[in-house]
């Protein structure tokens, strides 16, 4: 008790706040590692006077840790990942293995282990947390925001914290996923204070369709139907819309809300299947053909013919996994739970799966 005290504190203009990190892999199989840090010195000016409000560091080594000590030669304060908004790793990161990286995070005692997993679709890491918005003032931010908003109402992306990720990994029976981004325009234009000048936006950060993951390995990407179908199944989704073209070629469009999905193991011998449940409030949010929403029989016509896009892209989703062999509904894990002793005597669940 009287030993105790702040011996390792650090002042606040010590530290570098790095408010997003980027891991990409160099030709030679090292890992590159970027900051993204808050420009302190310079947010009291405005930035069009010149001063960006945020600079990006690089540094490169065989391991994630020599990268940052190679950036901490750059610059002349510590790097404090204890404001971490998002994590973007790249493709060949990915397919080669998420374990060094989560072991990283995971020892470091500094970063809370609730910020945002995302993987860099078709570009570098490092160039994605350079990509400025006019509605946020950091990047990585912008990310974060767009991941919950879009999780919660397009459904094609998800939101996966650090610590989802590496739950699900661990999980017996459930292989995890990550939401994808990609870059549309030139990466080169998107980092420069000027395109905050215009309206018109010639480069931006765009969210994409889910990555599949078979432990902790990348094996492949679902498509826009395949990944709402997903968050469909994974309980991921508080609303989506609908829209089936009617015989005059207008479309009636529906509003699902309050969407709840359960998932029910059964075995019965050694037949396993699973009962999946949707339930779901709808809408009518737009009528461009001629029909009479007034009367019961177009009302059940629209409902049936909603179930029925819904089941689709709930089939399609089942088929993207069976392809993969990744079990990233957590089936495996449902009948563990319920049925432990068959599990376990099950020595390759994945053949099983199919």
């Amino acid at each position: 008790f009287l030993l105790s005290g702040c011996y390792n504190y650090k002042e606040l203009n010590e530290l570098a706040i790095t408010t997003s990190l980027a891991i990409d892999m160099t030709d030679d199989g090292e890992y590159k590692v970027s900051l993204l840090i808050a420009n302190g010195k310079n947010m009291q000016t405005n930035n069009r006077e010149g001063q960006s409000q945020t600079v990006v560091y690089s540094g490169v080594g065989k391991t994630i840790s020599r990268a940052f000590k190679e950036i901490s030669l750059q610059i002349p304060k510590i790097p404090y990942i204890g404001h971490l908004g998002v994590v973007v790793v790249s493709e060949d990161v990915a397919k080669e293995g998420m374990r060094n990286v989560l072991d990283y995070l995971l020892r470091s005692p500094e970063s809370v282990k609730r910020f945002y997993l995302i993987l860099a679709k078709d570009d570098d890491a490092e160039e994605v947390i350079k990509i400025l918005s006019p509605l946020e003032t950091f990047p990585g931010q912008s990310i974060s925001n767009n991941i919950e908003l879009s999780e919660r109402h397009e459904a094609i992306s998800t939101s996966v914290t650090y610590s989802k990720f590496v739950e699900n990994l661990l999980k017996k029976g459930k292989d995890p996923i990550l939401p994808t981004l990609t870059i549309k325009g030139k990466a080169e234009k998107g980092s420069q204070d000027k395109i905050l000048e215009s309206a018109d936006i010639k480069t931006r950060v765009k969210l994409d369709t889910i990555a599949i993951f078979k432990d902790d390995k990348l094996v492949g990407y679902a498509d826009k139907t395949e990944s709402r179908g997903i968050n469909i199944i994974t309980n991921q989704i508080e609303e989506m819309i609908v829209q089936y073209e009617c015989d005059d070629g207008g479309y009636i469009v529906t509003n699902l809300t309050n969407m709840n999905t359960t998932l029910t193991p059964h075995l019965k011998g050694n037949n396993l299947s699973v009962t999946i449940n949707v339930i779901a409030n709808g809408a009518n949010r737009e009528v461009t053909c001629n029909k009479d929403i007034r009367k019961e029989n177009v009302i059940e016509e629209i409902e049936k013919e909603t179930k029925k896009k819904v089941k689709s892209k709930l089939k399609k989703a089942i088929e993207i996994s069976k392809e993969y062999e990744a079990d990233i509904f957590g089936i495996g894990n449902l009948f563990y739970k319920k049925y432990p002793n068959y599990f376990e005597n099950i020595q390759d669940w994945y053949s099983v799966y199919q």
